[in-house]
């Protein structure tokens, strides 16, 4: 009985330490684009030393290929960010943003994403609690 009980309880494992969510983030590119564009994603409560992420899709639009320079992350340890977007991304073409969030303590996180193009700066806010 215990062994099943355990196996019971290690089924659930995977479903509390790597939950996925969605965002779309749909940027126009053009010759004549500058400027930033701010967002906003919370991950809401996450168990510490557990793992969250969220995928934000980024979509070429306009007349010109979007050019990717640098993505980075602010705020500390408990954020990471990985990408397949090539350094120019084809008009109509997508690509994927992976952040991840993981608390190390019970506490209200922030942070904050930059993916640069050539021409202006996506922003995202972060937020999380750890619990």
């Amino acid at each position: 009985m215990r062994n099943i009980f355990v196996g019971f309880l290690l089924s659930f494992i995977p479903l509390f330490s790597f939950a996925q969510a969605q965002a779309e983030i749909e940027l126009a590119q053009s010759s004549s684009f500058t400027g930033d564009q701010y967002y906003n994603y919370n991950f809401g409560a996450t168990f510490v030393n557990s793992r969250k992420y969220v995928d934000f899709t980024v979509t070429s639009v306009g007349d010109e290929p979007l050019q990717l320079q640098k993505l980075l992350i602010a705020g500390g340890f408990v954020w990471d960010a990985q990408t397949n977007c090539p350094d120019l991304l084809p008009v109509g073409q997508k690509c994927t943003v992976r952040t991840f969030f993981w608390p190390r303590e019970k506490k209200i996180y922030s942070g904050r994403l930059y993916i640069v193009f050539a021409h202006g700066r996506s922003i995202i806010n972060l937020g999380g609690r750890g619990i």
